[in-house]
């Protein structure tokens, strides 16, 4: 089974993907692959500093992520060009790990979490997919914390993502992370044992 983990900032993607790996499912996670596919020595570099010029670069000549960051969230067209350049290598380099893993292992479970699986239209790659949800007040809080800022900054980081509603009319399954980590736990758990029925050939409900 080659399944999809996706869900808006805050959600709990990486802690889910960490949780089904302790399952025995192996975890694939497209934001390292997009840190690798955007160094140097990778294809998509020259493409990258043509893009944004050598001022988002670090002193090391790696792009700085940060940078590139501020200057894709205030202009969305610029987003869309990085994303014509870095997708198309990250499915890529994923498609060579999925290949590397199922040639170990045929029996395998694999999970790759992206954020934008379904902005970027490439869900039906996966046999199945997973939506993290979780409770926009909850969602507001996590962000604030963890980056620090204030409502309304956090606010706009929400705002500028696609909405979680779209994102769950393409779910398979849904896992509800607006608790605490036993409860995360518990839906990693839930939605591992459906995935087995599905890979079965049970359908899941």
């Amino acid at each position: 089974m080659y399944v999809g983990l996706t869900g808006n900032i805050a959600s709990g993607k990486s802690t889910a993907a960490e949780y089904f790996e302790k399952l025995g499912c192996y975890s694939i996670d497209a934001d390292q692959i997009s840190r690798i596919v955007m160094q140097p020595d990778q294809p998509a570099y020259l493409k990258i500093v043509e893009l944004f010029g050598e001022d988002v670069l670090a002193e090391d000549k790696t792009p700085d992520r940060s940078a590139i960051r501020k200057i894709v969230f205030e202009q969305p067209e610029m987003r869309r060009e990085l994303e014509k350049i870095v997708q198309p290598a990250i499915l890529e380099y994923e498609r060579k790990e999925v290949g590397r893993i199922k040639g170990r292992d045929d029996k395998a479970i694999i999970i790759t979490q992206a954020a934008v699986t379904v902005e970027a239209g490439s869900q039906d790659r996966f046999d199945r997919l997973i939506v993290v949800y979780v409770d926009p007040a909850v969602q507001l809080e996590r962000v604030m914390a963890r980056d620090s800022i204030s409502k309304e900054d956090a606010q706009k980081i929400i705002d500028a993502q696609m909405s979680i509603e779209e994102k769950l009319k393409h779910a398979h399954f849904v896992i509800d992370n607006s608790g605490d980590l036993a409860n995360l736990k518990s839906e990693v758990e839930r939605i591992y044992e459906l995935i087995k029925l599905t890979k079965y050939g049970i359908k899941n409900s």
